[in-house]
């Protein structure tokens, strides 16, 4: 909502072209949220769910919650809980790696910046789909953040998907 103060504040709006609005927690609740799994080819959403569920149930940011929320509500995947993984090792996320996950049976996961996840695959002499830069193009494109998702198993490393984070308007 707009309040004009004048008749002269009115009159100048009229003259404005452009508005720059600092739209975070101010239009928006301030919490991106998981609102796709977009798979790369060979790569199934089920497959791409299950290991962004994997990868954030030890992530407590708003994002990370939404990303487990999404694959139980969307693909049915029941909520695991930290208690029966018990050999699982949380890789945290910090600056300096821009990703996070878990190594997990036999399995190595991350999600996170495009970059990061693309240099570790490839660290691992692993192949990110070609489709996978035109996936966070378009979702970047399209205003939101695109977190990759990435495994490495007894198929080698390889990139999965790509998480679509949107912001949330507010009511």
């Amino acid at each position: 909502n707009v309040l004009a103060m004048s008749g002269r504040a009115v009159e100048a709006a009229g003259d404005v072209s452009t508005l720059l609005l600092d739209k975070t927690g101010t239009i928006t609740l301030g919490n991106r949220q998981a609102a796709e799994f977009v798979p790369v080819h060979g790569t199934t959403a089920a497959e791409l769910a299950d290991a962004a569920q994997l990868s954030s149930l030890a992530d407590e940011t708003p994002e990370g919650r939404s990303v487990v929320v999404l694959a139980k509500e969307r693909y049915g995947l029941r909520e695991r809980h930290q208690g029966e993984l018990a050999q699982a090792e949380w890789i945290a996320f910090t600056a300096q790696t821009r990703m996070s996950g878990v190594d997990v049976d036999g399995r190595r996961i991350r999600k996170g910046a495009a970059g990061s996840v693309a240099a570790w695959v490839k660290e691992r002499g692993g192949t990110v789909a070609e489709d996978a830069d035109g996936i966070t193009g378009r979702i970047s494109e399209a205003g939101g953040t695109p977190l990759l998702v990435a495994v490495e198993d007894e198929a080698g490393a390889r990139v999965l998907g790509v998480i679509h984070l949107k912001d949330v308007v507010k009511d």
